[in-house]
C-alpha cells in the first residue's frame, strides 16, 4: 500500500513539474514573439572568419553543404558571449530566447548552438567540438546558415558561441 501511494505521489509530482515547465516555455515564446527586432550587423574578426572557414572545410570534407554566414546570428552569439563573461560560466542559458529571436527575425525553423571556453586557437575549439558527440552533431547537422562570435575576457580567456539555423 505504501509503495502504491509513493508511486502515485511521484507520478503526480512529475506531471506537475512538466506542466510548470511547459507553461513557462509558452509564456517566454509569447513575450518574445511580440518583440520586433530587425537583423543586426556584425563585423567578424579575422579569427572568427578563420573558424567559420574551418567549420565549412570540416563540413565539406564530410560531404555536407557549406553554411552561409548571417551576421545577425553572430550578433546573437556575441550577446551570449558577453553574458557568459559577465557570469563567469560557460552555458546555454537563454538559448530558447536566442532560438525564438532567430525564428522571428530570420525565419529559422531549426536552431543549434555550440559553446566553448578557454581554447587559444580556432582549430583547438573546432577539435574539441569534433571530439564531443553533441557538438559534432551540430557541426554535421542539417543546417543552411551559421554565425559565431569569439570574445575575450579581461584575463585573456576566449569564449566561443557558434549557432546554426535551417531556413
Amino acid at each position: 500500500m505504501k509503495k502504491n501511494v509513493l508511486i502515485l505521489f511521484a507520478l503526480l509530482f512529475t506531471s506537475l513539474t512538466f506542466i510548470s515547465c511547459s507553461s513557462d516555455s509558452s509564456e517566454a515564446t509569447t513575450s518574445n514573439s511580440t518583440t520586433t527586432e530587425t537583423a543586426k550587423n556584425y563585423n567578424h574578426t579575422q579569427t572568427e572568419v578563420q573558424l567559420l572557414d574551418l567549420i565549412n572545410d570540416y563540413r565539406v570534407g564530410k560531404g555536407l553543404n557549406p553554411l552561409q554566414i548571417i551576421e545577425h546570428i553572430s550578433y546573437k552569439s556575441s550577446e551570449h558571449n558577453v553574458y557568459m563573461i559577465e557570469t563567469n560560466s560557460v552555458n546555454h542559458d537563454g538559448f530558447d530566447e536566442r532560438k525564438t529571436n532567430l525564428q522571428n527575425v530570420l525565419g529559422a525553423y531549426k536552431v543549434g548552438e555550440n559553446v566553448a571556453y578557454g581554447f587559444s586557437t580556432p582549430q583547438a575549439a573546432l577539435t574539441a567540438w569534433i571530439n564531443s558527440d553533441g557538438h559534432r552533431a551540430n557541426l554535421e547537422g542539417n543546417y543552411s546558415h551559421f554565425g559565431l562570435s569569439i570574445s575575450q575576457d579581461e584575463n585573456g580567456r576566449f569564449y566561443y558561441t557558434n549557432m546554426f539555423i535551417k531556413k
